[in-house]
């Protein structure tokens, strides 16, 4: 969208061939009402947070005229059946993050070594050591054994630059941006073409076909001068859609990424119970206490990663693992054959945290949302993250092919915003200016 809208106002005639019913890709909304409440409720299934103050995200928001606001509130601990509020140290990784950018700084210039090396090899303390990596696999979604520190150092000056520690949400749903960026797009003569899988892209001197089939089932075929691709970095490693000649640099590099997964569930409850004063137990009464919570920590828990609205009144909570774990998890909760089984789950974990029982849990809950991204075909995966040694591999794939094709994606963002959705906004505007460039 953010390429193709671009494109438009610079007058050329472009056409957006989507495989999905609907636009947005990884950002994908659903609208939940609340009996008695004005306005329905968004609950994100991908993309939620707005980090820090990155140009590509907040000219679009100002621009669109949309309202947000900045996640506060306390941090809470749940830890060996205790629930308090975090200490400082134990809930902000970033030290060892910042140590290990000054350790990186002192190697020859090209070093890598994955984060879990760097860890033994910085001798960092065990608890630190593990706190960090349950940081960085869940905030990157990856794997601490294959994730480089050269790819991890250049993230943090990144979000170092925006304030990326800072999150805010938009009130009416992330679904708005895509929804903003089809309307310019189409107001300057663009077209968006939905439930269009596109199978194999060719191309020639004298341009590039697209080829695929609808959503009846009936094949189609496009010409055009040039093509951005988007698809993400694990539909891109899948080959389910078929280069002819194939873009062998780009293919490469892409199969030096690594897509992250994630597994993310959101219960919408009748109220905020963890606050409710007409539950009172020991661990309800100490949030109470705390004061409402932004995010909560469970370490021991199989979702070891919650958070709420706060400061928004939407009686909303959302449990979070990334990596390797979500794999594990993803693994254990379909051994279980029960369709209601990652639910329950973390009901059970809500109760044993808050003292509560789960059946009244169960009671108060009014819906439940969550989306496989692993096994959706159209993404394959939750975003990208670089292994050791592939720090470089971003920006090879925004190099243009034969002048023809442009890759675009939050996987080949060149300042290290991977896995985000100014990273992808970013480098569709990337894209779109070398297109231009190309044709001048």
């Amino acid at each position: 969208m953010a390429a193709g809208r671009l494109l438009a106002e610079a007058g050329r005639q472009v056409a957006i061939v989507e495989a999905r019913d609907r636009i947005g890709g990884r950002i994908a909304t659903e609208h939940v009402s609340i009996a008695g409440a004005l306005n329905s409720v968004p609950i994100e299934l991908g993309a939620e947070f707005v980090h820090g103050l990155p140009q590509a995200s907040w000219k679009l928001i100002d621009e669109a005229g949309l309202a947000t606001y900045e996640l506060s509130g306390n941090h809470l601990c749940y830890e060996r059946g205790c629930l308090v509020a975090c200490p400082e140290s134990d809930w902000d990784p970033t030290s060892v993050l910042e140590e290990m950018m000054g350790w990186l700084a002192a190697q020859p210039p090209g070093a890598d070594v994955t984060f879990a090396n760097y860890l033994d090899i910085a001798g960092i303390e065990r608890r630190r050591g593990e706190q960090a990596a349950a940081y960085v696999e869940g905030f990157n979604a990856a794997d601490a054994n294959v994730i480089g520190v050269a790819a991890l150092a250049q993230q943090q000056r990144a979000e170092n630059a925006i304030q990326a520690d800072r999150l805010f949400h938009i009130r009416a749903g992330y679904d708005a941006v895509p929804n903003f960026l089809r309307e310019r797009f189409e107001r300057a003569g663009g077209s968006v073409l939905t439930g269009r899988r596109v199978t194999e892209v060719r191309s020639s001197p004298g341009g590039v076909g697209l080829c695929g089939t609808d959503a009846q089932g009936a094949a189609f075929e496009f010409q055009a001068r040039h093509a951005v691709i988007t698809l993400p970095l694990g539909v891109l490693q899948s080959g389910s859609v078929e280069f002819r000649p194939p873009p062998r640099e780009i293919l490469l590099h892409a199969g030096r990424m690594a897509m992250g997964a994630v597994v993310r569930v959101s219960l919408l409850f009748d109220s905020k119970f963890w606050i409710d004063p007409a539950i009172s137990t020991r661990r309800n009464g100490a949030a109470r206490r705390f004061g409402d919570f932004s995010f909560l920590f469970a370490r021991e828990e199989l979702f070891p990663t919650w958070w709420t609205s706060m400061p928004d009144a939407a009686p909303l909570l959302t449990a979070w693992i990334g990596g390797r774990k979500a794999l594990v998890l993803q693994r254990m909760m379909r051994a279980r054959t029960d369709p209601f089984a990652m639910r329950d789950e973390c009901l059970r974990e809500l109760a044993t945290i808050f003292e509560l029982p789960q059946q009244a849990l169960e009671n108060r809950l009014i819906s439940c949302h969550a989306h496989d991204w692993q096994s959706d075909e159209f993404a394959r995966g939750a975003y990208s993250y670089a292994p050791a040694g592939a720090r470089d591999a971003a920006e090879r794939m925004a190099v243009p092919v034969e002048g023809l094709l442009f890759f675009a994606g939050e996987h080949t963002d060149v300042e290290g915003h991977w896995g985000t959705v100014h990273g992808a906004l970013a480098s569709g505007e990337r894209a779109a200016r070398q297109l231009l460039s190309a044709r001048a």
